[in-house]
């Protein structure tokens, strides 16, 4: 099975003070939507997730990480946006097929 693997903002590389704010940004903006029923403002704010996600990520065995994606739980893929903040890579808990 295939795994996704999330590598971490590096906190002491250039740009990561800009992909800190963008992610913190993008789960505000989730929480907002989720208040006001906004589903317009929920699916730009889950778009803005999914790339910042997936400008991390890559797979164990080669598989393009589109293909991988598209078979992440719901599940795994919350897991992988949390992991954007941890400080060792994090592998998703189910793997596609």
């Amino acid at each position: 099975m295939t795994k996704l693997i999330v590598t971490p903002i590096d906190m002491s590389a250039p740009g990561s003070f800009a992909q800190r704010k963008a992610m913190l940004h993008a789960a505000r903006d989730v929480e907002e939507a989720r208040k006001s029923n906004d589903i317009g403002q929920m699916t730009a704010a889950f778009d803005a997730i999914e790339a910042l996600v997936r400008s991390h990520l890559e797979t164990d065995d080669g598989t393009p990480v589109e293909e991988a994606l598209a078979m992440c739980s719901a599940d795994d893929f919350d897991a992988l946006f949390a992991g954007l903040m941890q400080r060792e890579t994090v592998p998703n808990r189910s793997g596609a097929s």
